[in-house]
């Protein structure tokens, strides 16, 4: 496949899961529309309505246009109440969004290309809190794993994450993460004790990346698997996890293990 066509796998098998998972909230849960599609899933950053950043109607970004938007895509969820009839409201959906989906692809700039600086720590970056970072992660290697192929660097992009975290803001105590990915071993190997035993399920899915991101593989394209599974089960395959560990623990932890990723950080400085 090449990288149009892997975004059209992902882009129609994602957004139909995700229309189908949003009538399976408002049957099971009495959620409402606009809350499901708005907050319960990641739609909106697959339109062109998305700017970037924050701007999302979730984080009280208001879209009248998308609001508008929305009105047609309700009327489709409308026709077919019933469950049972999921084909052809995953059908109509996916129709009604492809032209917004499409534009969303193309480039705004003649070079969609984010210069390097943009993502000093390759997969990783980061919020500030008051005393503590939350680190979020994006698979920049595609279509090699930063759990296999790339293991090294993403470990050692880690470490510098938390690194230069220390010395630019020493009154950080805690790392913290919430995502899918601290329910598979590869990952939790990166991190302490302590962040094991801190963690907590979150049983409301958001929109974000931390329960949405195990439906896209490595590669880039729609994870068939993981999707038939969400259908099948009802649930996530992987429990989203929030976790927190002392930022001076996850820093040791990751010297005293991996010494690929400290001499890797050391080969960087020399």
């Amino acid at each position: 496949m090449n990288q149009d066509e892997i975004r059209i796998h992902y882009a129609t098998h994602f957004l139909n899961l995700s229309l189908w998972y949003v009538r399976q909230l408002m049957d099971i849960e009495g959620a409402d529309f606009n809350d499901a599609v708005n907050g319960r899933v990641n739609i909106y950053r697959n339109t062109d309505f998305y700017e970037g950043g924050n701007q999302i109607p979730a984080r009280g970004h208001a879209d009248a246009k998308w609001n508008e938007f929305l009105v047609g895509l309700e009327a489709i969820y409308d026709r077919y109440p019933d469950s049972k009839d999921s084909e052809q409201l995953e059908s109509e959906g996916l129709a009604y969004l492809w032209p917004r989906v499409q534009k969303g692809y193309r480039p705004k700039k003649a070079d969609p290309s984010p210069p390097k600086t943009a993502r000093p720590y390759e997969c990783w970056t980061f919020d500030d809190g008051d005393d503590y970072v939350a680190i979020h992660i994006a698979n920049v290697y595609q279509p090699e794993s930063p759990l296999s192929e790339k293991r090294v660097n993403f470990v050692a992009m880690l470490l510098k994450l938390l690194r230069d975290t220390q010395e630019r803001r020493p009154e950080v105590i805690t790392v913290r993460c919430g995502s899918w990915m601290n329910s598979i071993e590869p990952f939790q190997e990166m991190f302490p004790k302590s962040w094991h035993d801190s963690a907590r399920p979150s049983l409301r899915s958001g929109f974000g990346m931390g329960h949405w991101g195990q439906f896209m593989d490595r590669v880039g394209r729609f994870h068939e698997r993981n999707g038939q599974l969400l259908r099948d089960i009802g649930d996530f395959p992987f429990a989203s996890l929030g976790c927190h560990a002392p930022i001076d623990e996850v820093v040791a932890h990751l010297e005293a293990y991996f010494p690929d990723a400290v001499a890797f950080l050391a080969a960087m400085d020399n």
